[in-house]
């Protein structure tokens, strides 16, 4: 079976849905817990990279994220299927020589629409969401400028690098597809955020539906890469 490293960078961001629907789609995990002292490997060794999110910022650079951006860039080298989320995609924006800063218009929270950018209809895993997703933001830095080549693939109203691709078989989600109730009731509570101010999760924000089928594609790809098959649609 294929399988991932997934990066976590504290104990209350974890893996989340993605630690179900990955395995649903054939894609093992396997946790490299940063918070509880596990070692980072120099180089790529499984056949997908996962970087969780994290209160710290990318850009002030301890040694270890100065490990975790020099992995990021030897999976770029190497062609090794790599998601980053939120945190993860801040470093990944930064491995391919973009920056990372403070948003100037403050903290993003809550629930809150991105939009499709054009690309995103050839991409194989943004090719199956929605124009218009519900997703869960919780940051308060962004990537203020992409990195050469990358590929726009949503935009948001408040942060507008809200995902992106760099190269062929890496990917950058600003927002949050892992979590659920519970874990943003407790991020709220850690970041004495007024929980009546967080949109709470409801019909119509169904991350679930929304992504299952794109996280199964980003499982191909990593399989497609690695075995030498190809993507189906």
């Amino acid at each position: 079976m294929t399988t991932a490293l997934v990066v976590e960078h504290v104990e209350q961001e974890g893996a989340g849905h993605l630690g179900m629907w990955l395995p649903e789609a054939g894609l093992r995990l396997e946790r490299c817990r940063l918070w509880a002292g596990d070692q980072l490997p120099t180089r790529p060794s499984h056949d997908a990279l996962i970087v969780m999110g994290g209160p710290m910022a990318a850009y002030r650079q301890d040694a270890t994220q100065a490990a975790e951006i020099a992995l990021i860039k030897s999976a770029l080298d190497d062609g090794v299927p790599l998601l980053g989320i939120c945190l993860g995609a801040q470093l990944l924006a930064l491995a391919a020589g973009g920056q990372v800063a403070p948003h100037p218009a403050g903290p993003e929270f809550g629930v809150g629409l991105v939009r499709r950018a054009d690309a995103a209809a050839e991409d194989p895993v943004f090719r199956t969401v929605p124009f218009l997703p519900d997703v869960v933001h919780w940051h308060h830095d962004h990537v203020s400028v992409l990195p050469p080549g990358a590929v726009p693939l949503a935009r948001g109203e408040h942060t507008e690098h809200q995902a992106f691709r760099v190269g062929t078989s890496a990917w950058g989600l600003q927002f949050h597809i892992e979590v659920d109730e519970a874990t943003v009731a407790r991020w709220a509570a850690d970041d004495g955020v007024d929980p009546s101010a967080v949109v709470p999760f409801g019909a119509d924000v169904d991350l679930a539906r929304t992504w299952r089928a794109a996280m199964a594609g980003f499982a191909r790809v990593a399989q497609g890469l690695f075995t030498g098959t190809t993507l189906s649609s």
